[in-house]
């Protein structure tokens, strides 16, 4: 529940690095690694509500609902996970890696700084990327459908598509169900991230691919259901 917590409040990737470094410090094992990091994943609540609900929908009662049903859908897999899957693994009992004191002040932002250079990284690479290859597509196609380009800005970057969501159907009714699917479907971008964190632990991806198809499915038909 704390790395939950910690997930929660701190966003993409906040989760899989935290969940790295308990593996790392033996505080988990490989099996709770695994679902951890696929359960451990949402957006940070000032994004969705301030970004999202206020900016793009104009609405923050939205942002809310969106986020409600992001934590909705991974509390359910957090307890299926803590009644089920937690009873086959031992108790964690490892005593974690001897680390050399130092300032702690001075280690958190050593520790912190290749996650924050990672984001950055990801971030202007995939949507310089997405620039391009739209830009690079209207050479060669008089108009692309506004579908078309808002998909290639969605699946490289999230933060582009959600952006060009509101260019492309500002005026329209289905524009909260068009961005909470952004919001599922995150890009490769945040995966990327995700993916070099979990590689460098040595954790698994597998549970984290599926939670995240799983997710892409899910929420925006819930969002459909319930709010429009």
């Amino acid at each position: 529940m704390q790395l939950y917590c910690l997930g929660a409040l701190g966003g993409f990737p906040t989760g899989a690095a935290t969940t790295g470094f308990l593996y790392q410090q033996q505080q988990l094992t490989q099996k709770e690694a695994r679902y951890l990091l696929a359960i451990c994943h949402a957006p940070s609540p000032l994004f969705v509500v301030g970004f999202v609900g206020m900016e793009i929908l104009r609405n923050p009662i939205s942002g809310w609902q969106m986020l409600g049903l992001f934590h909705f859908v991974n509390i359910i897999m957090l307890v299926i996970f803590i009644l089920v899957f937690r009873k086959t693994v031992p108790p964690t009992n490892l005593p974690p890696k001897p680390k050399d004191a130092g300032n702690p002040l001075i280690e958190s932002i050593k520790s912190s700084l290749p996650t924050v250079l990672l984001v950055a990284a990801t971030v202007i690479f995939f949507t310089t990327l997405s620039y391009v290859f739209t830009q690079t597509l209207e050479n060669f196609v008089d108009s692309l459908p506004k579908g078309v380009m808002l998909s290639l800005y969605s699946i490289l970057e999230m933060t582009s598509g959600l952006a060009a969501s509101e260019d492309f159907y500002g005026h329209s009714s289905w524009l909260p169900l068009i961005v909470i699917t952004i919001l599922s479907m995150q890009g490769l971008s945040i995966h990327m991230q995700v993916a070099v964190l979990a590689r460098e632990a040595k954790i698994s991806l597998k549970p984290y691919i599926s939670a995240r198809v799983l997710q892409t499915l899910v929420v925006p038909l819930l969002y459909w259901i319930i709010f429009m």
